[in-house]
């Protein structure tokens, strides 16, 4: 034979040994491909699903905790049937948002199991069997306690329905209890995920093992034709099959930051992008589901201690009140039992100078009580705080209005609103207990003159800095000499007795509006009417304050 003919026949050879050599191969990669594909699609949609059970998980907790800032307000604190209105549609708001993310985790939650069930269905390998059995037992025990969660929950939404306010120590713990097991849980469901690309490196370890004996049978085979080209087929195929190798390993120990070359425009180089693209997704998801796990826990240390702190506060505020109405009402009672004794028996024995001095002595018990109940009232309203959130404030007055509906009709007001108020970020219960103080103070004084109707408005206006509200009336006004004092706790300028109050009413106000960083003052003409000006800087953030 000929050597152009041998040539011809080594090349044929070499040809058809290259050709078989390379389909094989091409093919051994497609299924490594597939294998790691697989871990992306399945894998990295696991992780998803368990970050957004975590997040919605987080954003149920801070809903929870708004709650039980309500209920313990609804429980130990007495609140106005006004107040008690408003916190109860802020339950309602609520449970609307707990609801919505109940549903959202659930449906999560559903589309997991759905997804672990087909790959059941589709699987052959018993071990993969196993881990994907595992994951849905996993996800059983995540739906389980996500349920149960949402059962503790909604029975406290229930009692706060139904008028039971206090939520006990037990359920509580319970929601706690909850959220720890579904974060253990959440935990093994990313190790399972570790464990699927672990056997899905496995399986593709043993393509390459394939592979590797394959290629080497072609070594021998083409050896006597050529053993330089074979040789350089064999390396040119091989070396990226071990950087491969080497990166399954790193990203079975773990690592998962580890990167292929991606030049190559081949097979390879697609199978070593989508390695690199997988390998980016799961670290990413990996660093979010460590993140929202860490941020969970720290609300849940957090919570805990904002708890412990809050009883300890109760507890000592409870305790002040308790015994400061018990050591200055009781001396009280005892007069106005002394009082009641001597009107009912003595009244019509004594003269007129002394029936007015019983009388007198019966409106101090009264004011002195009502100043004690002002005073505990200034004392609860000065130790909250409530969430800032953006408010209509047209809506925030309409309903102090509408409270006053009774006085305003009873004493012929004429009460005139702008048509547009801004919508402000404040502290809306604060900022309401402002204008009902304001606009109670206003018909009071306005009222009961003979020849003038009463007539109340509200104006408002903003700058580039603040916004400004004025409560204006044609009231009996303030003598110039005495702006200042009006404010000042127990300052009633008014000593007739024709009109009710403690002087507690304005100090309050002042110390809501110095709470939010405004200012509040007073122009008034004696017999003219007043106007009291009330100043909300612009720039407060919505936020939850500590309470």
């Amino acid at each position: 034979m000929k050597i152009s003919a041998k040539i011809i026949v080594l090349i044929s050879v070499l040809l058809v040994v290259f050709a078989v050599n390379g389909f094989i191969s091409f093919s051994l990669l497609k299924g490594v491909s597939r294998e790691l594909q697989a871990i992306v699609n399945q894998d990295v949609v696991l992780l998803e699903t368990s970050t957004a059970i975590t997040k919605h998980q987080l954003q149920k907790a801070v809903i929870l905790e708004r709650l039980r800032r309500i209920a313990e307000e609804l429980a130990y604190q007495q609140v106005t049937p006004a107040r008690k209105e408003h916190l109860l549609f802020h339950v309602k708001l609520a449970k609307n948002d707990f609801d919505g993310l109940s549903k959202e985790g659930a449906i999560d939650i559903v589309d997991a199991k759905r997804m672990v069930e087909d790959a059941l269905r589709a699987v052959r390998d018993p071990r993969a069997r196993q881990d994907l059995t595992r994951v849905a037992a996993l996800f059983k025990e995540i739906e389980k306690a996500h349920i149960h969660y949402d059962a503790v929950s909604a029975s406290i939404f229930q009692g706060i329905d139904a008028g039971v306010y206090e939520i006990s120590t037990e359920a509580v713990d319970q929601i706690h209890t909850d959220e720890s097991k579904l974060t253990r849980e959440l935990k093994k469901l990313l190790d399972d995920v570790q464990t699927f690309t672990q056997a899905s490196v496995a399986n593709a370890r043993r393509y390459e093992t394939t592979t590797e004996r394959v290629l080497w049978l072609m070594f021998i085979v083409s050896l006597l034709a050529g053993l330089a080209l074979s040789v350089s087929i064999i390396r040119g195929i091989n070396e990226p099959l071990r950087h491969l190798l080497k990166a399954t390993h790193e990203i079975g120990g773990g690592n998962l930051a580890v990167k292929l070359n991606e030049s190559s425009r081949d097979e390879l180089g697609e199978l070593s992008r989508e390695f690199n693209r997988m390998s980016g997704q799961l670290s990413e998801a990996r660093a979010r589901l460590e993140e929202q796990s860490q941020v969970l826990q720290e609300n849940l240390d957090l919570t805990a201690r904002q708890k412990r702190d809050l009883e300890k506060v109760n507890h000592e505020l409870d305790r002040f009140v308790h015994t400061v109405s018990h050591d200055i009402r009781s001396p009280l009672m005892g007069i106005a039992w002394y009082v009641e004794f001597l009107k009912s028996h003595h009244y019509d024995k004594i003269d007129k100078k002394g029936q007015d001095s019983i009388d007198g002595v019966c409106r101090g018990v009264e004011r002195a009580n009502a100043l004690i109940n002002d005073l505990l009232a200034l004392t609860r309203i000065s130790r909250i705080n409530n969430p800032y959130q953006k408010i209509p404030v047209r809506q925030l007055v309409d309903e102090v209005a509408a409270t006053l509906d009774y006085k305003i009709r009873q004493n012929n007001v004429t009460l005139r609103l702008p048509q547009e108020m801004p919508d402000i970020v404040c502290d809306a219960i604060k900022l309401k207990e402002v204008f009902l103080n304001l606009m109670t103070n206003a018909i009071k004084f306005s009222s009961g003159r003979p020849g003038v109707q009463p007539e109340i408005s509200i104006e408002a206006g903003e700058s580039e800095a603040a916004y400004e509200f004025i409560v204006r009336d044609n009231g009996i006004g303030i003598p110039a000499g005495s702006l200042d004092e009006v404010f000042d706790i127990f300052k009633r300028l008014d000593t007739s007795g024709k009109y009710e109050g403690t002087g507690v009413g304005l100090s309050l106000v002042k110390s809501i509006v110095d709470d939010h960083g405004g200012k509040v003052w007073v122009v008034s003409e004696e017999g003219r009417g007043s106007a009291f000006h009330v100043i909300i800087p612009k720039g407060l953030n919505v936020s939850l304050k500590d309470t």
